[in-house]
């Protein structure tokens, strides 16, 4: 029995290593996908879709070893919920990644002369949900549930700022016809911004069911 738990724990030990790692990935991504939009860099927003693959693997290594471990190791109620948390949180991690590629592929297709709209509302969400994304992982890596919450009320101000951007752009497509398809590639650009902010909520909430077995909405 102690020799089953040790390679029980063992496993579990490198589930989570693999979703810090996938984390890492996803978050560089999101920084340089912000980097890039602000510098209409295209070398950047190439090298981000070209590395996407490398979420989408770590992705399918997880689904692996959490039904490996499930199947074989007879995981108490308390390592299930580990493990079910961790398999969620890592599709979590992989869409995330596919919002940052997305916002990446929109860059490509921008004009790089063109700085017009809500720039600093974008990038302020980009702040935030950067910050979200810290804290979430943080309560992964502690489960903290308070932590994991107080993370999700954040999601709110995401949105708010999304409110605010995409009512200056809906004006500017309006007013300015001659830049609608800037306005409307920044209007994509914050919707995938706030669900980023949306999927790093999610995240928070398969902390709280980790540490309790609750599923809460933390809206």
């Amino acid at each position: 029995m102690f020799e089953n738990r040790h390679v029980l724990n063992e496993e579990e030990t490198r589930i989570h290593e693999m979703i810090r790692e996938m984390y890492q990935h996803a978050t560089n991504a999101m920084e340089q996908a912000i980097e890039c939009l602000m510098s209409q860099d295209t070398e950047i927003a190439d090298a981000i879709i070209k590395q996407d693959n490398k979420l989408n693997e770590l992705t399918r290594q997880v689904e692996q070893e959490c039904l490996m471990v499930i199947a074989t190791q007879q995981p108490m109620a308390r390592d299930v919920l580990d493990i079910i948390a961790s398999l969620q949180i890592s599709s979590e991690l992989e869409r995330i990644g596919d919002h940052a590629k997305d916002i990446a592929k929109i860059v490509m297709m921008m004009d790089p002369s063109d700085f017009s709209g809500p720039m600093d509302q974008v990038s302020a969400m980009a702040n935030l949900c950067q910050d979200m994304f810290a804290q979430a992982m943080d309560a992964y890596s502690r489960r903290d549930v308070e932590l994991a919450k107080d993370c999700a009320n954040d999601d709110h101000e995401v949105d708010e700022l999304n409110n605010l951007a995409s009512s200056s752009l809906l004006m500017q497509i309006a007013t300015q016809p001659d830049q609608d398809m800037h306005a409307t590639h920044l209007l994509w650009v914050a919707y995938h911004l706030e669900r980023i902010g949306d999927r790093i909520k999610n995240i928070a909430e398969r902390v709280v069911f980790m540490v309790t077995a609750e599923t809460p909405d933390l809206d």
